[in-house]
């Protein structure tokens, strides 16, 4: 219902994740293991696009003494990971694990009292050098957080930025769409 650019992950083991994340009764420690797997998968997911370029391998023969050369992939876009503070820091390691040469670049964010995000740190390098760009936080509520972190990206020169969140509001993921429909 949000279009092409909107994955909505149906897998069962997420949707099982899920209702622990969100159960009053799940204790501190499982909620950040839950969060540590969904991230995994989610990010999984959200990772398929990515460029590769062929690399030469040396690999075991059948014998484990011969070596055979064979063409491997390796990931040729420059990726960061762009956790919105604190909350998407715990999102950080399962990234980490599925693209380890990913740069992690943080910004601060925080809704004044009139409600409007408001940045208070920002890491990003004074020039861009990332292709792809993954935004992470846990929960887009009203969206005017992750509104504004894609625009700072933007304005930074990022060509490519996903957002990875494990619950969105109806109402922020439209504005969300709405500000920024790529």
């Amino acid at each position: 219902p949000y279009g092409p650019t909107v994955h909505v992950s149906k897998h069962p083991v997420l949707a099982h994740k899920l209702s622990i994340l969100r159960s009053s009764s799940t204790s501190p420690s499982s909620f950040r293991q839950a969060l540590r797997e969904i991230t995994f998968h989610l990010g999984y997911e959200a990772t398929s696009t990515l460029s590769t370029k062929d690399i030469p391998i040396t690999v075991p023969g059948s014998n484990h003494i011969d070596h055979i050369d064979a063409i491997g992939s390796r990931i040729s876009d420059k990726v960061a990971l762009i956790p919105i503070l604190r909350s998407g820091l715990g999102m950080v390691d399962p990234m980490l694990e599925l693209v380890g040469n990913a740069t992690v670049h943080h910004i601060g964010m925080y809704r004044s009292k009139s409600l409007m995000p408001v940045q208070y740190y920002n890491r990003l390098p004074k020039k861009c050098d990332v292709d792809v760009a993954y935004v992470m936080d846990p929960l887009i509520a009203t969206s005017a957080t992750i509104i504004s972190v894609v625009s700072i990206l933007k304005r930074w020169g990022v060509s490519e930025i996903h957002v990875i969140s494990v619950i969105a509001s109806k109402v922020g993921l439209s504005e969300l769409l709405k500000h920024h429909p790529d």
